[in-house]
């Protein structure tokens, strides 16, 4: 089957869609599919309205969707439309990795306002290309979107974090007497850092075990970052930031931790590839519910329904001890499980 995928920039390393489709379009060749990476840079030649006038050959077009990507604004105006409008009659996915800005409680105004437009030309757009599959990877923008009666289905986003087997000396210094709680991802500064320190000075209490944070790779957000220091100082946990790792060093170090921490918010956590790779390499992770989606439209992907605890719950201690008595589950290839089921879910012969 011939795929073309659709995206901003095309920037594998720097920026997480280019990654997604990266990963995802070399395992699609492995397997012997033709896969083109096609990029809209609206400041160049490369436009949805060029796009338009000259669609690619392929059995089926996958369009990575985040607003931003495409426009300043988020906003890519008629030639988005045109863009719908040339595809109609073509096999098409969008995945949405972003929708509009601002559909959130506490949302401001401006937001609200911007948001507001980015979601009207979406839904031109959707109602233009007639899409015959649409996915998204969290709950937050699956919530939005059947609100204003899209149809979306849940997607997995894998993490980019390939194992890499640990040697049996590391194996045995990941059950040490310290508690490694790993970091991977944006340190956002609205997580709840002292409610973490104190389930963390719970556990420790019940192994009788130091904690050691680990942050792991780059961090843009400094707030968080000096949030989690302040917690540190105060209930003498040891932190260490590594800076930026090779896969292979951060894999080992996701696989010597006991414990890992998510601060995106748990409705928006499945767009997070960090948090999917801490999960694939078997850590249970700890989250917070911040409430801005209905609680009876969050759920977690199956395979680690077991794996993920929220801050919040009241039951944490119990559903933490029972998970660090079990046995690490095994790595999950999420790239060849998502590659699967976008194949499946896809009507190529119709």
């Amino acid at each position: 089957m011939k795929l073309a995928f659709i995206l901003g920039k095309y920037l594998p390393g720097r920026c997480g869609v280019s990654d997604y489709v990266s990963l995802l379009s070399t395992k699609l060749e492995n397997w012997g599919h033709e896969c083109q990476r096609i990029s809209i840079e609206p400041s160049s030649t490369s436009s949805f309205s060029s796009l338009a006038n000259n669609l690619p050959e392929v059995d089926l077009i996958s369009l990575q969707f985040a607003p931003y990507a495409f426009s300043p604004n988020g906003l890519s105006g008629s030639s988005l439309l045109k863009f719908g409008r040339a595809v109609r009659n073509r096999k098409l996915q969008v995945m949405f990795h972003e929708i509009w800005i601002g559909a959130y409680p506490s949302a401001k105004w401006k937001e609200r306002w911007q948001g507001g437009r980015q979601k009207r030309e979406i839904l031109r757009f959707l109602d233009h290309a007639q899409p015959q599959s649409i996915h998204s990877t969290n709950c937050a923008a699956l919530d939005r979107l059947s609100k204003v009666g899209v149809d979306a289905q849940h997607l997995y986003l894998f993490g980019n974090i390939p194992h890499s087997p640990l040697e049996e000396s590391a194996v045995r210094r990941a059950e040490d007497n310290e508690l490694k709680v790993a970091f991977f991802g944006t340190l956002y500064d609205s997580f709840p850092y002292p409610l973490l320190s104190e389930q963390l000075l719970a556990v420790s209490k019940t192994t009788k075990q130091t904690v050691r944070l680990l942050i792991l790779g780059r961090h843009r957000e400094q707030g968080g970052l000096k949030a989690l220091q302040d917690e540190a100082d105060k209930h003498d946990f040891q932190l260490e930031a590594t800076g930026e790792l090779n896969p292979e060093s951060l894999s080992r170090h996701l696989q010597e931790s006991a414990l890992g921490v998510s601060t995106t918010p748990f409705d928006i956590m499945g767009k997070s590839g960090a948090t999917a790779a801490m999960l694939e390499h078997g850590l249970t992770v700890l989250a917070y519910d911040d409430g801005d989606t209905p609680s009876g439209r969050l759920f977690v992907f199956e395979r680690f329904r077991e794996q993920v605890i929220l801050l919040n719950d009241p039951s944490l201690s119990v559903k933490l001890t029972e998970c660090m008595a079990k046995p690490r589950p095994t790595f999950f290839d999420g790239i060849e499980h998502t590659a699967r089921e976008m194949l499946k879910s896809l009507p190529v012969n119709s």
